[in-house]
């Protein structure tokens, strides 16, 4: 698809009208950064996943504890409080590198955006340029941008990462308490 400035998007020869005249979106990194994304998607996973073992690690540690018997087998609760440190570490690593990645993916579609916007805009004729202002132009080009690249550095990483602590903890849940189901 490409994005025209009069309010509309054009999708093999065909122009589409959004809702209320604006441009329909399309995911313009699909094709920018395909790869990426299925990076992040592995790394979405495994980060949360290492962080919903942490309970289940904490839990068996404190069942290495006896109440009352005054029995604690520290050889156990070290080996699960290691496991749990281990897990975390590993969970937070992801979850750094999983902010890069995004950020990365957001810079690259944000740069073939404004690409393909300075492209339009250099095949515009001069007439456009007369009947709409050039501060205009510019304000709605630069917070869209800004909005898109926002939403894929922050908003679309906590739906996938919702996504995967919500169904993790579900199979957490389910794992330690069968009678659930």
């Amino acid at each position: 698809g490409t994005f025209l400035l009069n309010g509309t998007a054009e999708f093999h020869g065909k122009e589409q009208r959004g809702m209320f005249g604006a441009v329909q979106f399309t995911p313009v990194g699909i094709t920018v950064g395909r790869k990426l994304f299925g990076y992040g998607e592995i790394l979405t996973i495994g980060s949360n996943s290492f962080a919903l073992v942490g309970p289940t690690l904490s839990g068996k540690a404190i069942d290495a504890i006896q109440p009352g018997a005054g029995q604690v087998d520290f050889a156990a609760v070290g080996h699960f409080a290691l496991l749990m440190a281990v897990f975390f570490v590993a969970s937070a690593v992801m979850d750094y590198a999983l902010n890069v990645l995004m950020i990365t993916i957001s810079r690259k579609i944000t740069y073939r955006m404004r690409q393909d916007i300075f492209t339009r805009l250099a095949d515009m004729p001069v007439g456009y340029f007369d009947t709409h202002q050039t501060g205009e132009i510019v304000s709605h080009i630069s917070y869209d941008i800004d909005t898109v690249n926002a939403s894929l550095s922050h908003d679309l990483l906590q739906i996938m990462a919702s996504i995967v602590t919500v169904v993790g903890s579900l199979i957490m849940m389910f794992t330690i308490s069968p009678l659930l189901l």
